[in-house]
C-alpha cells in the first residue's frame, strides 16, 4: 500500500471553485471480475431505452457502502456524465450510460459504463482509465496549488483525500473495471479524511459491478 501526501501553494480562489469539484472518492482499477453493482430504480421512474434492451446492469443503492442515511438511486441515463473525478471525460459520450447517488449528507457517488466497438477497444480505454487514476493525486496537487493532497493505492482501486485552505476535506475512491465489451467506471465520496473511507465496503462494490457486466 502506498502513502503519498503533498502540500503545496495554492490561490484563495482555487479553495473555493475546488471544493466542490473534489468532493468525490478516488479508487483504482479493478479487473472484470473483481467488481459488480447491481442498479436501485426509484418507485415511479420511467424506463430508459438504453438500458432497456442492455446486456448489463448498473449498480443499485443497496450496492453502495453503508452511509448515516439513505441512499437514492438517480435515473439511469444516457451518455457518460460529463466531467467525472479522476477520469475526466476520457469515457466517450456515445456508448455510454451513467447513475448518480446521494444521500442527506455529504456522501455521494456514481457509475459510468461503456460499451466498446470491440474488446480490443474496450481493453484500451481500460488502460487509459486506470493510468488516469493512478495518476490522479499528482494532476490535483498540480491543478490547486495550496492543497494538500493525500492518496493510497489499494490494488483495485486508489483512495484519495484533498483538503483546500479554509475549506473542506474530502476522500474519494474511484475504480475502473472491465467484462469483455463493457467497462465501468465507479466513484464514492465524502467529507472526511482519508481513514474514513469504507475500503472493504467498496472493494465489494466494485466487485460487483464487475459482475454486472456480464
Amino acid at each position: 500500500m502506498r502513502l503519498t501526501t503533498r502540500s503545496l501553494r495554492a490561490a484563495a480562489t482555487a479553495a473555493v471553485a475546488g471544493a466542490a469539484a473534489l468532493t468525490m472518492t478516488a479508487i483504482g482499477a479493478a479487473q472484470a471480475d473483481d467488481a459488480g453493482v447491481r442498479v436501485a430504480q426509484q418507485a415511479g421512474e420511467a424506463p430508459q431505452t438504453q438500458r432497456d434492451a442492455a446486456p448489463y446492469a448498473l449498480l443499485e443503492a443497496g450496492d453502495l457502502p453503508p452511509a448515516p442515511t439513505p441512499w437514492t438511486a438517480g435515473p439511469v441515463a444516457d451518455g457518460s456524465g460529463g466531467e467525472r473525478f479522476c477520469v475526466g471525460t476520457r469515457v466517450p459520450d456515445t456508448g455510454s450510460v451513467h447513475r448518480d447517488f446521494f444521500t442527506e449528507l455529504d456522501t455521494s457517488a456514481d457509475q459510468t459504463v461503456h460499451e466498446a466497438a470491440t474488446v480490443r477497444d474496450a481493453r484500451r480505454l481500460t488502460a487509459e482509465l486506470r493510468d488516469a487514476v493512478e495518476h490522479c493525486a499528482e494532476r490535483l496537487a498540480e491543478q490547486y496549488p495550496g492543497a494538500t493532497v493525500r492518496e493510497r493505492d489499494h490494488g483495485r482501486f486508489h483512495a484519495i483525500q484533498t483538503e483546500m485552505p479554509e475549506s473542506s476535506r474530502d476522500v474519494n475512491l474511484v475504480g475502473v473495471a472491465r467484462s469483455g465489451k463493457f467497462v465501468t467506471v465507479v466513484r464514492w465520496g465524502q467529507m472526511g479524511p482519508l481513514e474514513s473511507a469504507p475500503v472493504g465496503d467498496f472493494r465489494d462494490t466494485l466487485r460487483t459491478a464487475a459482475h454486472k457486466l456480464r
